[in-house]
């Protein structure tokens, strides 16, 4: 049986995950061997067989470029999902958004590239990257881009250097698998990132001539989906393309794996304790890591841990099961508006619902701890997502207080009566940051909505009423009947 001692060590173990899980591809800030958490449904993601892997902010983009990246990390990847060959494989990158000794930043390719440059000449410089990621796999670990520039442009010297690449990887039994990160970052207005990612998808295309030297390109989804892009096999590209996508299933395998894993003796033996309750049992981190272990991928298990940790409702007395099971409540409330989750906001609601006050001292957490634990995310959620579209709080601003769900006149007439599209040119203007408007001819509410609902912030219901989901609505103090209220 579980002591009051014990529900306490588990809730400090729950508190004390890092609720920084951002990561960058190279630097110091790269995913570590004790953070890796292998979802069944990111295999694909991780398939050097694929170019194209699509996902939005803190789905985990940057984590598995830096996993890949480096030898012990790509080798845990690899007893992970051993059917995908990672062993063999070497890995270069062919952009970070930001430099470094193994890093490639959007500086390299203004310092190549002017700002009228062609599509040939924005070609060039990707051609450069793949030459200069299969140097450094040949030992050459200064290659940079810019000095393969003369190669690159020359169809002849290109093709024969990455011919003698390929046919020296091929005798190594080696794959070369060059992977390219934080690809928004590589221009501040569209049609320089159209047309750098034009290029980069053509050449991407032209290297399946090439058995040996694979592309992966970790893309935001908007990106990849942006309707002036003119390259004409994009269709392909975009049916081939994997998104990473986070179920319920795994967002509870990793905070369970979390608890099993984790260095707090107290807290490792209350966990155990806990599934012995339940009639399960902790495991080692390799059952973890391969899957072998039910509480990753069980779904009927998961919830009866969870009904321990934070009881089976999220209300009290007879009518405690109308407010919603513990289990699903925190996946339905974190969801965009494509219905997805990342493990940023899901650890976030958890580690925060831990922090909460007065939990019942047979409980890990409390109901009233996740729902605080949901506007601590929210607001987190909005902060992130303020870093890759800078536009973001100035235009939920003006909608603070209204209530949801509202017909689509009443959300604009707000828009319009405080100049919000505007400010929102003079702020981007300001600081050098992309609109949220691909199109130069198109720019009103109309195009200010179907921005939001591209990212998965706001959305229209089949009455034609707009809508938005907690995770944004509650840190931007929109109001919805029955809802949980926003922070104060």
């Amino acid at each position: 049986m579980l002591t009051i001692e014990d529900y306490s060590a588990l809730r400090r173990a729950i508190a004390d995950i890092s609720g920084d899980i951002s990561s960058d591809a190279v630097g110091t800030n790269v995913a570590r061997l004790d953070e890796i958490f292998a979802p069944d449904t990111h295999a694909a993601a991780l398939d050097p067989h694929t170019p194209i892997v699509l996902g939005s902010r803190g789905a985990g983009k940057s984590f598995w470029s830096g996993v890949l990246g480096q030898y012990d990390t790509r080798t845990a990847a690899a007893e992970a999902y051993p059917r995908l060959g990672l062993s063999k494989v070497d890995v270069q990158f062919g952009y970070t958004g930001i430099g470094g000794p193994k890093g490639i930043s959007s500086d390299a390719i203004d310092a190549e590239l002017s700002e009228h440059c062609t599509l040939n000449e924005a070609k060039t410089f990707w051609w450069a990257t793949i030459l200069s990621a299969a140097a450094r796999s040949n030992g050459d670990i200064t290659s940079k881009p810019a000095g393969l520039m003369s190669i690159a442009e020359n169809l002849h010297k290109r093709e024969e250097a990455l011919i003698n690449h390929d046919l020296r990887l091929q005798a190594n039994g080696k794959t070369l698998l060059v992977v390219y990160d934080a690809l928004d970052t590589v221009a501040r207005n569209w049609p320089r990132r159209r047309l750098l990612t034009d290029a980069l998808l053509e050449v991407v295309w032209a290297l399946r001539a090439y058995s040996f030297i694979r592309p992966k390109l970790f893309l935001r989804p908007d990106q990849m989906e942006d309707d002036s892009l003119r390259f004409v096999e994009l269709p392909k590209l975009r049916t081939g393309a994997v998104k990473l996508r986070w179920t319920k299933t795994d967002l509870y395998g990793l905070l369970f794996s979390r608890l099993s894993l984790t260095s707090d003796l107290d807290a490792k033996n209350a966990f155990s304790e806990l599934l012995q309750d339940v009639g399960l049992k902790p495991d080692d981190r390799s059952a973890i890591l391969s899957r072998r272990w039910s509480l990753v991928s069980n779904a009927t298990d998961q919830k009866k841990t969870m009904a321990v940790i934070a009881g089976p409702y999220m209300g009290q007395g007879r009518s405690a099961y109308k407010k919603g099971n513990t289990y699903d409540w925190p996946f339905t409330h974190l969801s965009d508006a494509f219905s997805e989750v990342t493990p940023r906001s899901f650890l976030g609601m958890m580690i925060a619902a831990a922090k909460h006050d007065s939990p019942p001292e047979t409980q890990v957490l409390s109901a009233e701890g996740i729902r605080h634990g949901l506007r601590e995310a929210s607001k987190t959620r909005v902060d992130q997502l303020h870093l890759e579209f800078p536009w973001i709080k100035g235009v939920l601003a003006p909608l603070a207080g209204i209530l949801l769900p509202l017909d689509e006149h009443e959300i604009f007439k707000a828009w319009k009566e405080a100049r919000t599209l505007d400010l929102l040119f003079e702020d981007a203007e300001k600081h050098h940051y992309i609109p949220p408007f691909p199109s130069e001819e198109h720019r009103d509410e109309i195009q200010l909505f179907l921005a939001l609902e591209r990212i998965g912030v706001m959305f229209k219901r089949k009455d034609g009423r707009l809508d938005m989901p907690d995770l944004f609505r509650v840190a931007a103090k929109l109001l919805k009947k029955g809802a949980l209220t926003p922070i104060s």
